[in-house]
């Protein structure tokens, strides 16, 4: 089992919103997001997996990733498509338009992963390994909680989002009989596309993490 803190970050991608009532479709592009990872609510993870006896190089995992963003209204952005009925191609303030788009409650992945590991240095009090390195591939679903307020119109919701898949690898560093601190890169992305008042927000969220934290070897 383990449990860590850590920081990500997002890559800029574009967000577009469709809002057929409204006759709008926009896309911005080269949207910049931040992850604010150690402001409440914070940046956390955890897993818990079983390596088998027969080959105890190989183990099964359900890790779940509280990740976070958030989208700059200051920032400017080249929007195209239809605004109210009325054709648009030029660069606005993401804010004109979108005053807040994020996913700070979590994007909230909830992945089961393939892992690899081996471990160096055995001895008694730590038969898995004084130093053990780890790689793991995984994917599952998301459950977010998209934010959003368009044109002045607020919505937020948790709702079943879309596939994630992750790799990683890492190192665990023995403390006590079985106790060892971690850490550890991972990349994720995933194609996010939550509710917003009268409409839709798409956004790719592809995002560098760098974690540390504790994990107990039974």
């Amino acid at each position: 089992m383990a449990a860590y803190l850590g920081s990500a970050h997002t890559l800029a991608s574009p967000v577009a919103i469709s809002q057929p009532t409204l006759m709008t479709s926009l896309t911005f592009e080269g949207v910049h997001f931040e992850g604010r990872s150690f402001d409440p609510p914070l940046y956390y993870g955890g897993r818990g997996g079983y390596f088998m006896q027969s080959r105890p190089f190989l183990g099964i995992e359900a890790e779940f990733i509280h990740l976070k963003v958030y989208s700059n209204p200051v920032q400017p952005a080249h929007v195209t498509g239809v605004h109210k009925g009325t054709p648009v191609d030029s660069e606005l303030p993401l804010g004109e338009i979108v005053q807040r788009y994020s996913i700070s409650h979590g994007v909230n992945l909830v992945l089961f992963n393939i892992a690899l590991r081996r471990g160096m240095w055995r001895i008694t009090d730590a038969p898995n390994g004084r130093l053990i390195l780890t790689g793991r591939v995984g994917a599952g679903p998301t459950l977010p909680h998209t934010e959003s307020t368009v044109v002045g119109r607020q919505q937020e919701q948790y709702e079943v989002g879309r596939l994630a898949w992750q790799v990683a690898g890492g190192a665990e560093l023995d403390l006590w009989k079985g106790l060892y601190v971690l850490g550890e890169y991972k990349f994720t992305r995933t194609h996010q596309h939550g509710k917003i008042s009268s409409g839709t927000a798409q956004s790719l969220l592809r995002t560098h993490h760098v974690v540390f934290g504790l994990s107990v070897h039974f």
